[in-house]
């Protein structure tokens, strides 16, 4: 078997069939809200879906050798771009989020999510502790990690700060720590929830808090995207009202329905049915990225693909959680389903991350 033919074998086809799919099922579900809306959203959806099948491509050619060696100046220049947001961002609603380029922006706190995983992998690779790591060992990482952390909560943007956190906890789950070191760190993170809530996190952030415990204290107000969500996926029932039938949505009263609250909008018109296929893909790619991680020829790889995994994981726990009214309102999407050049592209860009590492999970 030649060198080529042996490469072409370990492409993970099922993984580009997976995201082909959930692509496919957004043009759908979108189509329908921009019907709703007279805006053809779905279409540059669909744009930003193929240039991502590109940009999944590339990062898979590149040997993920050369992202190790590359990571430190890519974490660097996100760091700049997170710092630049905050100067010279646009502003909407009070939150600065977005670099304007003219024909077109983008929210640098979503290749933050990439610049963690390559980091932290590549950190790992380096300062390998089989006996486990110390809270010492554990300084370097937090300030890895809390330095994003840092800058994407002064946007202010409390969902993608989370999603950092949780993406970084998951992989560092994926190593052994010495006991001490984990009790250390639960007990300053339980000293430190009352001194976020009434220091860091802004009013409408403690608002949405409050609206998940008492539902009906803010109906009109914070409680209303959750309300009308519930309200859409609740009356899809089994099969739906079909494509385009939506009344949530078509009557107005479900906002950032081809966004946030994307879900909501599928789960109205194909029922439980759809949602239950969609969550059957996510977990898919799941597995699969826990599959890859078991493979990888070395730590880097292996953490690499852990992180991947957390960041589908938690995009969808956040954002369902949210669109179920379970968990607070967020603004977390749902990846590939949402519409979002920045995140289609970062999605894309983990997944080739993934057939990255299953090519060279051997030498050759």
């Amino acid at each position: 078997m030649t060198r080529a033919a042996a490469a072409v074998g370990r492409i993970d086809w099922p993984i580009i069939g997976l995201v082909v799919a959930l692509g496919a099922i957004s043009v759908v579900n979108l189509h329908s809200t921009s019907v709703a809306a007279g805006s053809e959203v779905y279409l540059r959806h669909l744009y930003w879906l193929l240039l991502g099948l590109g940009v999944m491509a590339g990062v898979a050619a590149v040997d993920y050798r050369n992202l190790q060696r590359m990571a430190p100046v890519f974490y660097g220049g996100v760091v700049v771009l997170l710092a630049l947001v905050l100067v010279v961002g646009k502003e909407v609603n009070g939150s600065r989020r977005w670099l304007d380029l003219g024909f077109v922006g983008f929210q640098p706190s979503e290749l933050a999510k990439l610049a963690v995983i390559l980091t932290l992998a590549s950190w790992f690779q380096r300062y390998p502790r089989p006996a486990g790591y110390g809270l010492r060992d554990l300084l370097p990482v937090g300030a890895l990690l809390g330095v994003p952390m840092f800058l994407v909560l002064q946007e202010p943007d409390l969902g993608h700060t989370l999603m950092l956190l949780f993406i970084g906890g998951s992989m560092l789950a994926f190593e052994k720590f010495e006991r001490r070191a984990m009790v250390t760190v639960l007990l300053a993170s339980l000293a430190a929830a009352p001194v976020l809530w009434k220091f860091v996190l802004r009013d409408y952030q403690k608002d949405r808090i409050l609206t998940l415990v008492d539902a009906e204290a803010d109906t009109h107000g914070a409680g209303w995207h959750a309300r009308q969500s519930r309200v859409a996926v609740g009356s899809g029932g089994v099969l739906g009202k079909g494509h385009g039938d939506g009344t949530q949505v078509a009557g107005g009263f479900l906002p950032e329905n081809h966004t946030d609250f994307v879900f909501a909008n599928l789960a109205e018109e194909h029922g439980f049915v759809g949602g239950a296929v969609v969550l059957s893909l996510y977990l898919l790619i799941i597995l699969g990225a826990l599959r890859s991680a078991s493979l990888a020829r070395d730590k880097f790889g292996g953490h690499v693909a852990v992180g991947v995994g957390a960041l589908v994981f938690w995009h969808v726990i956040m954002n369902m959680g949210m669109v179920l009214n379970v968990l607070p309102v967020t603004g977390v999407t749902l990846p590939l389903m949402s519409y979002g050049g920045t995140s289609v592209l970062t999605v894309m860009a983990a997944m080739g991350l993934l057939l990255n590492i299953n090519l060279r999970r051997t030498v050759f």
